[in-house]
């Protein structure tokens, strides 16, 4: 009799069958998830869903519209602190506009007084006949002259820029008027030499130098002070020891400003020149000359200036035994 092997029912066999179904099985439960009735589209109410959507979009407007009321408000105050700094601005300028029509009208009023005046002076000059003769009183004693010139910006031409022709013109002119000059000097009233390779010492004064000098002298290039004690004071003090016994020397200012006050420039020059106490003469005698160019009136001379020039100049040639001769113009 054949014997027969015990049938186990739990075997290893079944075993793996049994957990090979139940595998299968929630495999299929995973993958059928959220396909069916009850998945996530059974989850979700549909309608609520839209009315979310609709809230939403209401929400986006209405933010959107209060950014732009913001944005516009803040434009609004932007444009309001502009227009109230353009006002601002207007309201300085009208003022500004105002005070300058005032003082326009002020300076036009001066300027019409000053043309008046200009206009009443050259009538006064021209009724007077003026005639190229050696000017009366002229010191033709003197043998060493020293000129000592403004070169000041009023005493140029303002297209060359050099000294006016009419300022050397009268120099030699008055060389030639003085027949006992033998040397001459040329200083500026800052008290500078005009011939600087010259400096120092006295120059000849024979026909063919004095055009030299006086071409050099007339395109000197440096401006002085309107203020001719420097320049007689640098005079005296490094010729005046370089003058002989027999000699007599003179010193002839020649401008058309002055800035200082008249007391100021006569006691030191007082002292540059004192009178001999046994004689009572000054050593040097000094003389002045005048361009009075008040008598043009667009030229850049100045009115209260000339004025002050020619009383210093005055009171200066009193003193010290010159001459003052006054220019009709320059």
């Amino acid at each position: 009799m054949i014997k027969r092997r015990p049938i186990e029912v739990f075997s290893l066999s079944f075993l793996d069958c049994l957990c090979c179904g139940f595998g299968a099985i929630l495999l299929l439960f995973i993958l059928t998830i959220g396909t069916g009735p009850h998945g996530l589209d059974g989850e979700l109410d549909l309608p609520n869903l839209e009315n979310m959507r609709t809230e939403l979009a209401s929400l986006e407007a209405d933010v959107a519209d209060k950014a732009a009321r913001l944005d516009a408000a803040i434009n609004r105050e932007q444009i309001s602190q502009e227009r109230a700094r353009i006002l601002s601005e207007i309201q300085e300028q009208e003022s500004t506009l105002a005070d300058l029509r005032q003082e326009y009208e002020s300076i036009q009023a001066n300027l019409s007084t000053a043309q008046q005046s200009a206009a009443a002076a050259n009538r006064i000059l021209q009724s007077f006949k003026h005639e190229d003769l050696p000017p009366i009183g002229l010191p033709t004693d003197a043998t060493h002259i020293v000129f000592v010139i403004d070169t000041s910006g009023s005493m140029r031409n303002r297209l060359t820029r050099h000294l006016h022709t009419s300022i050397t013109d009268l120099i030699g002119d008055l060389l030639d008027n003085l027949p006992e000059v033998t040397s001459m000097q040329f200083v500026d009233a800052s008290g500078d030499y005009m011939l600087p390779d010259r400096s120092g010492y006295w120059l000849p004064d024979t026909p063919g130098l004095r055009q030299q000098l006086l071409q050099e002298v007339l395109r000197y290039p440096g401006h002085s002070v309107s203020h001719p004690l420097p320049g007689m004071r640098r005079a005296i003090r490094d010729l005046k020891p370089q003058v002989g016994p027999d000699d007599r020397m003179s010193i002839y200012v020649i401008g058309d400003d002055f800035r200082s006050s008249v007391s100021s420039f006569l006691i030191p020059l007082d002292r540059l020149n004192p009178r001999d106490p046994s004689t009572g003469k000054r050593p040097i005698s000094i003389n002045a000359v005048g361009f009075p160019t008040m008598m043009h009136f667009y030229r850049s001379g100045s009115t209260h200036g000339n004025i002050r020039y020619a009383n210093a100049m005055r009171e200066t040639v009193e003193e010290h035994g010159g001459v003052l001769i006054l220019k009709p113009g320059i």
